[in-house]
């Protein structure tokens, strides 16, 4: 008995063995190589556009200049007065004055609280507004949504 149970282990040794270097074998040949994908994807991609811009704002930006700015900001619901952008330009606390100045020197400063201004501007002054020192990031006003008084009343009762 103790004989078929030292037998039984070195042939399991000897099978877990040749497994081993089996394997070993199978993982030491050369891996096939794979050719680089053609690169189609680029000419199709969008470009990202002024990373101080809120992404609708760069979209509006592109249509502007394809003579599509009206209904792009229509079926956006961007707000346009007199063909400009109502937008937030959120500048640095320590660069108030010179946010107010240089947005002032493009647009129309409506108000401001902090370090947040509301401006009217030009569509293609947007991207010389982004591009002030002073300017940390400029975004469309955040308005109330219809429903939102109504979720909040009916959360209450």
């Amino acid at each position: 008995m103790k004989r078929l149970v030292v037998v039984q282990t070195i042939m399991l040794f000897i099978l877990l063995l040749l497994l081993t270097t089996v394997g070993c074998q199978e993982q030491s040949e050369p891996a096939p190589t794979l050719s680089p994908m053609p690169n189609t994807l680029s000419p199709t991609l969008p470009e990202k556009g002024n990373p101080k811009l809120d992404s609708q704002l760069n979209q509006l930006i592109q249509a502007e200049k394809l003579g599509e700015a009206a209904s792009f900001a229509e079926q956006s619901n961007i707000e346009l007065v007199d063909g400009d952008v109502r937008v937030v330009v959120e500048c640095l606390p320590d660069q108030v004055d010179a946010a107010v100045k240089t947005a002032g020197a493009v647009g129309i400063v409506e108000t401001s609280y902090r370090n947040l201004l509301q401006v009217v501007v030009p569509i293609t002054s947007l991207t010389t507004l982004a591009d002030a020192e002073s300017i940390h990031f400029i975004r469309l006003p955040q308005y109330p949504s219809p429903d939102a008084k109504g979720e909040v009343d009916a959360k209450q009762n």
